[in-house]
C-alpha cells in the first residue's frame, strides 16, 4: 500500500464527501482497485461496486452509504492486520469511510 495514496485519500475524505468531485473520486477508486485487485480481491470487488454506483447516476445515497460502510470495515480490518504506520492509516481511513457511509444511510 502506498503511503502517499493513503494520505491523499484521507485528506480528500477530511474535506468532506461533497467537496470531492465525482471524477476525482472515481480516479481514486480506480487507483486503489488496481493496487488491491490481487492482494485484497474482496476490497477490490467492493471498490468496483462503488465505482459502478457512482458512475451509474442512479444510485441512491443510502446504497452508496452502504458500500462506503462496507469498505470502511474492510479497510479497518486490513489496518489491524497490517500494523505499523500504514496499518494506523488504514484504520483511520476505515473509520472515515464508515462515518461517511453512515452519514449517507
Amino acid at each position: 500500500m502506498a503511503t502517499a495514496d493513503l494520505n491523499s485519500t484521507i485528506s480528500a475524505l477530511k474535506g468532506g464527501l461533497t467537496a470531492l468531485p465525482a471524477a476525482a473520486a472515481v480516479e481514486n477508486i480506480e487507483s486503489w482497485h488496481s493496487q488491491l485487485k490481487d492482494a485484497a480481491p474482496e476490497v477490490a470487488a467492493t471498490l468496483s461496486e462503488l465505482k459502478t454506483a457512482l458512475t451509474s447516476g442512479s444510485a441512491s445515497g443510502s446504497s452508496i452509504g452502504a458500500l462506503l460502510t462496507k469498505l470502511g470495515g474492510q479497510a479497518s480490518g486490513a489496518g489491524t492486520s497490517t500494523g505499523g504506520d500504514a496499518g494506523k492509516q488504514m484504520s483511520e481511513l476505515g473509520k472515515m469511510l464508515t462515518e461517511a457511509g453512515k452519514s449517507l444511510s
